[in-house]
Formats: structure tokens, C-alpha cells, sequence
């Protein structure tokens, strides 16, 4: 089913390319999503290249064993060669790698900077020791200098360099604006590296960058990967202004990923009209649950009728919506799933995704779950896939890597399969999926699929994988429970552990009222700025209302 998955662009490995390269140092860009990398290819990669050879692997979590793998073939083949290794994965875990024995530097957080001075400093007489980001192995033993602040100015960074990735299998239709997340979703991995501070590029330079992906590449959706795109009206209004001026919003249709909350909230009615004037046609959104009590469960700080005023603001001025949904929560019953959905049929979402949940190291949710009893952690990370229970057969024995005390192995490998394939079924999506539209969903066909014999072949052998998940979630799961746990025993309900609860530095009497509290409150302060042009939410205290009022109110947890 991975084959018509869009090939996303790694965009962080991307951006170190472009910053390398503003200072004159030359990147070559090996891919796995495209080609099989081997030794030879990684010399012919070096090849010309400067001596030491720096090579930087950037990884997450389910791939990390293949990382260590290359990482291995390279130092046995290539040994005069350094090998760095960054990403989230390593950041949380950056012991793990080093201790492969193979990998000579572990690249922590943002690693622009980083792999600068540590290029330089291995390419002449710096000490590569005292680079802060940088964790070593020295002497036998782990060393780990201190965090590297994050980068101050997004527009230090060139433009992300498209020409090292003009391979046809990549989707060349992103574009990222900003980077950080002041809220703290305990599930959220992302903060890591982008931390909680919101950064964003200049709005000229961004609708540069649009320009030549629809000038240049020829690109007519363009997805902005942003991980909170409205954060700010003010500037999104501006750069909706700049990219009319320039004709764009005739060109390309564009998509973005924000949260409910600053969509209607900080957006409204103002924003979403003129994004919608400027070629904006969808939004999509981390509903996560249709259940208050997880939502409140995961430190979201939303609330569910936030998510439909939310649709609804969006279907006013044109904009279609996706859901992102996870299921296997802690405390998660089969009757929360179900209502989830229910919401997303009420809501007639055409475009929606239900993930079993990942507690990915370095969260708040794997700091609370690691030594639960409840993990189930394969040697390699293999199973942190989030779309593991879709894609692969109902008879894989791979299991999930949580599954709450509410519920057994199958039930929720169950649950996800069948109300995917309720959302994906439909007339709606079917039609939007064989007419190649892309924007925001998760799968589309080659265009004129129908024409190429392997195409046919290849879909009707996804097409029988489907049919069988299809009707075997479709049984009664009172006849297929039995069944799955004789074939996979050691799948079976995994032992009880008291309710789960976040850790107290995480929970507060605030945190349990907060969902209830923070419409009232922001609702109150978009009124005040509307009559006044600044936000007052404590005595004395005043800021510009393009700012989240989150950076007052809220934790700093991911």
C-alpha cells in the first residue's frame, strides 16, 4: 500500500543541504524512499568530495535499525569515513546510537548550525569536542555537551533546496513556513527539535519559494508543512495579501496543518475568508479524539466543539477539512472509537485518518508509559509505525506498540482497520481517490494508472489485502477474537496496570479545567483585541495579538 503513498522530500536533511551549501560546502543527497543504498552508491556519492568524508544519516524511529545498518556497511566497507547520525529519534536516545560502536557523532536538536561548525571543525583545527548539540563516544564512555540554542532566524536558511531532490518519485508539493509549537501535547514528538518558541520565515521570502515551485517545478498543490500554520493572523493574513499580489492564488491550490483552536479563535472569519481568496482550499486538522476526556487525557488544551465550529468556519469560505484521528489512547474503550467516528460522520469529512497511537521516545506519553508493562518495544522500533494496523495484513503478527488496559491486541487492530475503511469506502472519497486529487489525503493513484499493466497488477494485489482485512474486521468480533489469540498468542490482552494518569509535573487542577476554561478566556481576548488592538489576560500584561495567547496561559510540554 506504500506504493501510492506520496514520496515526501526529507525536509530536514534538506535544509542542513541548503545551509551547507550557502557556506560553500557541497551535499549529495541519498535516499532510501527511492533507491537502495549501498556501498558502492556511497562511493560514488563521495566521490570528488573533500576528505574526511562527512556523512549524515537522519533517521526516526521506525527506521532506525536500517540507519544502523547503512551506518555499519558504511564503516566496513568505508572506514576512513565519519558518520553522524541526527533526527528526533536520536535526540531522545542519543546513547543508542553511539553504543552501535560505528557512528562517530550524534547530532542533537536543529542540526543547521551543528553539522556547520562540526564540518569545519573536523575539516581544520577546531576541537569537533566542544561543539554544544554534539553527543561522542570519548574513551569508551558516552559524552553529551550541552543543547544547542535553536535557530534564531529562519531566513539565515536559503530556500530549501529542491534541486538535490528532483527524483519523479518525490512529491515536490510542500513548502515550510515556521517552525515550534508553544503547546504540549503529550503524544508530540516534534518539540525535540523545533522546541516551544514560534519562528517563522519573512513572508517575501516565503512566496519566493512558492513561486518557484509553481513557476519551476510545476506544482499545482502545495501542502505547508508548517506543524501550526495559523499561530499568527497577522501574518497569515500578510502573506495571503503577497501571494494575490503575485498571482499565485490563481496557480496553485493550497493546504495547510494548524489546530482548531487557532483557526477560529486568532483566525476567524477574517483570515479563513482571505485564505480562501488566496488559494487556500484546505485545512487539516489534529482532532486526535472525538472524546473530551482524552482530549483532556493527551494535554491538547481543545476542546471537541472547538473542532466543529472549526469545520464550519472553513466550509463558510470554501475550504475542505481532513481529520487526523489516533486510536489506542490510554484509558481508550471500542465505545470511545465509535463515538469518534460517529463525530466524523455527523461532520461529513470526506479525508480522515485513524492512526494507532505511537508513544514515541522523548515524549511526555513515553516518559509515562516505558515502565508500564504496557510497551511493546521490538528490538529494531520496527512496530513504532503509526499506520501499522492498515497497512499490513490482519494476520501479521507484529504487534502494536501500546495497547491501552481497555482493550486486547485485535480489538483495536480491529477498530482502526474497520472505521478506515468506513471513512475510505465512501462514494466521496473512492471518486476523489481514482481522480488522483491529493491535497491533504493520504493516498493517491499515478496519473492514467489505468494504462500501465504493473499498476493493474500492483493494485489488485493491494486491492485483495484490503478485501480481506475488509471482510475479516467486518465479522462479529466475538467469532474473530478467539481465532486471532490461537494464532497469535502472544498478541493476547496484555496485563492490567492501575488507570492511567500523566504524571503529576505534567497535571494540575488547571490542566483539569483548562479545556472547560480556555474557550471562555480566548474567546473574551479576541473581543478585547478587536476593540482595543492588544490582549490583556493578567494585570499589566499586554501583547500583540498575532501572538498566541498559549505563550500565557499554557504549559511548555509537547
Amino acid at each position: 500500500m506504500s506504493r501510492y503513498v506520496p514520496v515526501g522530500i526529507p525536509v530536514g536533511i534538506g535544509f542542513i543541504c541548503a545551509y551547507m551549501e550557502k557556506h560553500d560546502i557541497r551535499c549529495r543527497v541519498l535516499d532510501e524512499e527511492v533507491e537502495t543504498i549501498t556501498a558502492d552508491r556511497v562511493r560514488e556519492a563521495l566521490a570528488g568530495m573533500p576528505k574526511p568524508h562527512v556523512i549524515g544519516i537522519g533517521c526516526l524511529t521506525a527506521h532506525v535499525a536500517r540507519a544502523y545498518q547503512i551506518a555499519h556497511m558504511i564503516k566496513a566497507e568505508i572506514p576512513d569515513t565519519i558518520i553522524t547520525v541526527g533526527g528526533i529519534h536520536p535526540t531522545a536516545l542519543p546513547d543508542e546510537p553511539l553504543d552501535q560502536g560505528v557512528i562517530d557523532y550524534v547530532v542533537r536538536g536543529e542540526g543547521e548550525e551543528i553539522m556547520l561548525q562540526l564540518y569545519r571543525a573536523l575539516h581544520g583545527d577546531d576541537e569537533s569536542h566542544d561543539i554544544r548539540g554534539v553527543s561522542f563516544r570519548k574513551d569508551g564512555i558516552n559524552c553529551h555537551n550541552p543543547d544547542a540554542p535553536l535557530f534564531p532566524d529562519l531566513d539565515q536558511i536559503p530556500a530549501f533546496p529542491y534541486h538535490l531532490f528532483e527524483n519523479p518519485k518525490y512529491d515536490m508539493g510542500f513548502l515550510t513556513t515556521s517552525r515550534g509549537c508553544p503547546y504540549r501535547c503529550s503524544f508530540c514528538s516534534q518539540r525535540m527539535m523545533t522546541g516551544t518558541t514560534y519562528r517563522f520565515k519573512s513572508n517575501d521570502a516565503i512566496v519566493d519559494e512558492l513561486e518557484t515551485l509553481v513557476e519551476r517545478y510545476g506544482q499545482r498543490e502545495i501542502i505547508f508543512y508548517d506543524d501550526n500554520f495559523c499561530i499568527k493572523a497577522r501574518r497569515v493574513i500578510d502573506l495571503c495579501d503577497k501571494i494575490i499580489e503575485r498571482g499565485l492564488h490563481t496557480k496553485v491550490e493550497l493546504a495547510v496543518q494548524t489546530r482548531a483552536d487557532n483557526l477560529v479563535l486568532q483566525g476567524g472569519d477574517e483570515v479563513v475568508k482571505r485564505m480562501s481568496e488566496a488559494g487556500f482550499t484546505h485545512a487539516s486538522l489534529g482532532m486526535e479524539t472525538g472524546v473530551q476526556r482524552l482530549m483532556d487525557l493527551t494535554l491538547k488544551d481543545e476542546t471537541i466543539d472547538i473542532h466543529i465550529e472549526a469545520v464550519a468556519l472553513c466550509r463558510r469560505h470554501g475550504l475542505g477539512v481532513s481529520l487526523g484521528m489516533i486510536y489506542g489512547l490510554p484509558t481508550e474503550t471500542s465505545q470511545d472509537r465509535k463515538d469518534g467516528f460517529k463525530i466524523i460522520e455527523d461532520l461529513k469529512i470526506k479525508s480522515t485518518k485513524f492512526n494507532n497511537l505511537i508513544p514515541y521516545p522523548g515524549t511526555p506519553l513515553y516518559t509515562d508509559l516505558v515502565n508500564s508493562g504496557r510497551l511493546n518495544i521490538q528490538k529494531d522500533w520496527s512496530n513504532f509505525n503509526s499506520t501499522l494496523a492498515l497497512t499490513r495484513s490482519v494476520f501479521d503478527k507484529t504487534p502494536l506498540p501500546y495497547v491501552p488496559e481497555t482493550a486486547s491486541e485485535w480489538e483495536l487492530k480491529r477498530d482502526i482497520i474497520y472505521y478506515n475503511l468506513r471513512a475510505y469506502l465512501s462514494f466521496r472519497t473512492v471518486m476523489s481517490l481514482l481522480n488522483h486529487t491529493r491535497s491533504m489525503g493520504w493516498v493517491a493513484l499515478p496519473k492514467r494508472w489505468y494504462l500501465n499493466p504493473a499498476e493493474i497488477v500492483e493494485m489488485a494485489i493491494v486491492g485483495s489485502q484490503v478485501l480481506i482485512n475488509v471482510l475479516w474486521a467486518a465479522l462479529p468480533f466475538r467469532l474473530t477474537e478467539p481465532v486471532m489469540n490461537w494464532l497469535n498468542p502472544e498478541l493476547k490482552k496484555r496485563p492490567r496496570i492501575k488507570a492511567y494518569k500523566p504524571d503529576e509535573h505534567k497535571s494540575s487542577d488547571w490542566d483539569k479545567a483548562a479545556t472547560r476554561e480556555k474557550t471562555k478566556m480566548l474567546k473574551s481576548a479576541r473581543e478585547e483585541y478587536t476593540q482595543t488592538g492588544a490582549i490583556s489576560l493578567k494585570a499589566g500584561q499586554k501583547f500583540d495579538a498575532g501572538q498566541s495567547p498559549e505563550h500565557t496561559v499554557g504549559g511548555a510540554q509537547s
